[in-house]
């Protein structure tokens, strides 16, 4: 039940980042409250409100600010005890965490090497490169942290950055005759050997095994 409400804020959380994109930081904070509403972590990513903004800083500031305590309030703040003592007391770990973190972290290094082929307005360039930062120093924090869960569970909600990545790797490299449809194949092909490797060799897989489909049972 928590992934099923951890999958929809996440959901919601694409819907917000793609407001944020068009600048609309106040639509971008509402659908992060909406998507807390099923998973308290989204809390966390209130503050991206600031990343993309180059303009009213300091207005930009107080208001996110204000708004993230009233969340953290409300929503998380009873929590908080619990979460600490099962997190991090408890040393709750994660196997799939450093897989999933390094999922985050390829596309955005891609992203941050050839950011200029993406030709993105500058306040989309800029949220994407600071997110690109923030997925990378996962790798760090992963390797600090007393519980892998707690920082897989937050990492879930960078996924956006390899939806944005993978889905414009096409049209970023593919500037000759042709080559758009070689890049289309691989980003297929990288998405279906994941789903692959998940179903056979991932140590819950047998949990989701009664939604199968053809001709996968029949190899299995």
């Amino acid at each position: 039940m928590g992934v099923t409400r951890q999958g929809v804020a996440i959901g919601l959380t694409m819907v917000a980042v793609v407001a944020l994109g068009k600048g609309k930081a106040l639509q971008f904070v509402l659908w992060i409250a909406f998507a807390a509403l099923f998973h308290k972590s989204d809390i966390i990513l209130v503050p991206m409100a600031l990343l993309a903004e180059t303009k009213r800083k300091v207005w930009m500031v107080l208001w996110v600010g204000v708004v993230a305590v009233v969340l953290f309030i409300l929503l998380l703040q009873e929590s908080l005890e619990n979460l600490r003592y099962q997190y991090l007391e408890g040393e709750m770990q994660s196997s799939g965490a450093a897989i999933r973190i390094t999922m985050n972290a390829i596309p955005a290094a891609l992203f941050l090497r050839y950011r200029r082929r993406f030709t993105l307005p500058k306040r989309q360039e800029r949220f994407w490169t600071w997110l690109s930062l923030s997925a990378l120093m996962f790798i760090f924090v992963l390797y600090i942290s007393p519980s892998s869960a707690i920082v897989d569970r937050i990492a879930l909600y960078w996924l956006p950055l390899q939806v944005f990545v993978w889905s414009r790797l096409p049209i970023a490299f593919g500037n000759r005759p042709g080559n758009k449809i070689i890049w289309i194949a691989l980003v297929l092909g990288y998405s279906a050997a994941i789903m692959f490797v998940w179903l056979v060799f991932a140590v819950h897989a047998y949990a989701w095994l009664p939604y199968q489909f053809y001709p996968i049972v029949w190899l299995l």
